[in-house]
């Protein structure tokens, strides 16, 4: 029963994951960019992670040890993933940059077998050759070599996230704490960087910043608490399987609202990553 739940939590985070590109790219049409949108979305999130953290009377502190953890931990997923895999988007199409991304979960089922010697069932192999073979259907567009390397580095370093929020013992912690303490340090990593870079800003209109409160609400506080709480109830290679739902969502999303194409290739796609996640939730193997 725990790995369902842990599996619902994932396709929870991927659903989010998959429809609020959508609400990025109005906040782009109101004055803001993808660093802003990145940093805006971490730091709005605070309020609310704060207030769930109070409601629930969770201590706030922390010892310096699970400190750094977090600190670290907040460089990938919040920070260096959103930036290598928005970075991707200048060079290469969306479609062939999500697809080299969602190399993850290959990459979480391989160094959990080679580094961790952990066992990978047969249907858990059978399931990550399904939705790997789905997501690859949404390859598209022209070779890049800096768009290529810049969304493999961000499908490297989220199999990292995912890792290491298992590995280190993390997952143990209250998932809104979790949350709570990569907002905090990835806000700091990306007004650094906004900075320097000089693509911070912060003029944006009414409509646009309501549309990253809303980014803000749905991923920085709900998506990104759901990805721990699915890592410790189903495991991290159930977890990137579960992730897979996210291409899912964004076909159906640009089909609803943004009257994109449905195509054959992309149903057969969507079927064949739904087998795999319908694999993994199926069989009684615990994670």
């Amino acid at each position: 029963m725990d790995k369902q739940k842990g599996i619902v939590f994932g396709i929870l985070a991927a659903f989010i994951y998959g429809f609020t590109p959508i609400l990025g790219k109005l906040t782009y049409l109101e004055g803001s960019n993808t660093m802003s949108l990145a940093f805006y979305r971490n730091l709005f999130s605070l309020p609310f992670l704060f207030l769930m953290l109070k409601y629930n009377k969770v201590e706030l502190k922390t010892d310096k040890v699970q400190l750094k953890k977090l600190a670290l931990l907040a460089t990938m997923g919040p920070t260096l993933t959103s930036l290598f895999l928005y970075g991707s988007y200048i060079y290469i199409t969306v479609g062939m940059s999500t697809t080299i991304h969602y190399i993850y979960p290959v990459l979480v089922a391989a160094a959990s077998m080679l580094i961790f010697k952990e066992k990978i069932s047969k249907e858990k192999l059978i399931a990550l050759l399904l939705s790997t073979a789905g997501a690859a259907m949404f390859f598209e567009g022209d070779f890049n070599i800096t768009g290529v390397l810049l969304a493999f580095s961000s499908g490297v370093i989220y199999a990292a996230h995912v890792l290491f929020i298992d590995k280190s013992g993390l997952n143990e912690m209250y998932p809104f704490k979790i949350t709570f303490y990569l907002s905090i340090f990835s806000s700091i990593y990306l007004f650094i960087a906004g900075l320097i870079s000089g693509s911070l800003v912060f003029t944006i209109t009414p409509k646009g910043w309501l549309f990253t409160i809303l980014v803000a609400f749905f991923v920085a506080f709900l998506a990104n608490t759901f990805i721990p709480i699915s890592i410790k109830y189903a495991g991290p290679t159930v977890t990137s399987i579960a992730g897979l739902f996210e291409p899912i969502t964004s076909i159906f999303t640009g089909v609803l609202f943004l009257s994109e194409p449905l195509t054959f290739k992309s149903v057969t796609a969507c079927i064949l990553i739904l087998l795999g996640v319908l694999i993994v939730t199926l069989t009684k193997e615990m994670p």
